[in-house]
């Protein structure tokens, strides 16, 4: 393959970014984006409250959450392809033994390991990776990267809710299951190198930089120890919780609010399937845009975007307004993975980039956690889901505040 790229002078970190998309559209696209085809079968099934089917979901987050906490220190003990390798052998036996789930603890611990196996097979594996492959366009690696989870949610629901009507749910576990096993195992033990060093090569756009090192040679920023000193971390991890709530709030409500807004399910789901189009699309638009503006002015677009994706659900009974959701929210909500990795090498350095980001990412999954709980209480309490969106723009807010006011850092020796 890296001779194939030669040949055609493209650079193999590309062919790692590509790999990614595609790691992460069935290790995450079908293991999380694709619970929800299972919770009204597995609820008829059984006779378990819903609610109790979708506390797996919960459950996978949390452990996303978790994941994300203790990554950094798992990669500084093991390899980031040997985390890896590990993960995807437990993640596809586990979801194929979740056909098997006759009783709610088992079905909660199989949800809990699959969960736990996602950190390590999407965003954060891939956040090192990336950074150790791509020294200049490591935003837009990072975007099309991330594409992944989207495009493969998106595929892969709607095949899933076709074979649904042709068979029984725990035969679509099977099926995912083998589907993960055949993409993602030869992928990540065959092709996915963890840095350019091992194929004889130097990261993309590497040079010296003013003081005759390379630019992956200099190591700066705070430690892991010291970033818990910073106040830039503080600000990072609350700009990342506000993220994460406002864009939840947003993305878990479109098919319901627009469906209780007058409009026929089949159309709520329409406008549905548009932002997760979008949002795949925004998320290689916002890379470009942190590689091109730096953090401030791309993050600040980008909340300004989600706010008019917000301002799109609260007159949600006027129809030209699903145009400025989908418009709006496919750049804002690509903040809710993209932006994370980017902001912590923005603001803390490469020192425990890996270790750092982490925390961050879990600050973000802890907001997607309660957005749920918020906006569901709202709309218990007042048959709406309008209330809800003026917290989740004012968490806007506060994330571009945050973003205009930590400071920022440069690599030494790099120029501009």
């Amino acid at each position: 393959m890296k001779k194939l790229l030669e040949k055609y002078g493209i650079f193999y970190g590309w062919a790692i970014v590509f790999y990614a998309l595609v790691i992460m559209a069935v290790c995450f696209g079908i293991a999380h984006n694709c619970f929800t085809l299972y919770i009204i079968p597995v609820s008829e099934r059984f006779g378990w409250p819903r609610r109790s089917v979708s506390a797996a979901l919960t459950l996978m987050y949390v452990m996303q959450m978790l994941g994300s906490v203790f990554s950094g220190r798992i990669f500084r003990r093991a390899a980031v392809k040997k985390v890896m390798m590990i993960a995807v052998i437990i993640q596809p036996a586990a979801y194929f033994l979740l056909s098997f789930a006759s009783n709610l603890p088992v079905f909660y611990l199989l949800s809990v390991i699959v969960g736990g196996c996602v950190p390590f097979l999407s965003f954060q594996a891939f956040t090192v990776i990336i950074a150790n492959w791509f020294e200049e366009k490591r935003g837009t690696a990072t975007g099309i990267a991330f594409m992944g989870s989207g495009l493969g949610g998106m595929i892969f629901n709607a095949v899933g809710g076709s074979l649904l009507t042709r068979m029984s749910y725990d035969a679509l576990f099977r099926v995912y299951a083998a589907v993960i096993a055949a993409v993602a195992v030869p992928v990540v033990f065959f092709l996915v190198k963890e840095k350019p060093q091992e194929l004889g090569l130097l990261p993309y756009g590497e040079r010296p930089g003013t003081d005759g090192k390379f630019f992956h040679e200099v190591i700066y920023g705070c430690s892991f120890e010291e970033a818990f000193r910073k106040s830039g971390l503080y600000v990072l991890m609350l700009a990342a919780l506000a993220i994460g709530f406002s864009t939840s709030v947003l993305s878990s409500t479109i098919v319901p609010d627009i469906t209780d807004s007058g409009f026929t399910p089949k159309y709520a789901a329409m406008v549905n399937a548009a932002y997760l189009g979008g949002v795949s699309l925004g998320k290689v638009i916002l890379g470009q845009m942190f590689d091109r503006m730096g953090m401030k002015r791309a993050l600040t677009i980008a909340m300004l975007c989600l706010l008019a994706g917000l301002a799109g659900m609260y007159f949600s009974n006027l129809q030209w307004m699903h145009i400025v959701l989908v418009a709006g929210a496919s750049l804002g909500c690509a903040t809710g993975t993209v932006a994370y990795p980017l902001m912590t090498q923005s603001v803390m350095g490469n020192r425990d980039y890996g270790a750092l980001s982490g925390i961050v990412m879990a600050c973000g999954s802890l907001g997607g956690c309660i957005a749920p709980f918020f906006s569901n209480a709202v709309f218990d309490a007042l048959a709406s889901y309008r209330t809800a969106y003026i917290p989740a723009a004012a968490a806007a807010a506060l994330a571009i505040m945050a973003g205009l006011l930590v400071r920022t850092m440069k690599k030494p020796g790099q120029d501009g």
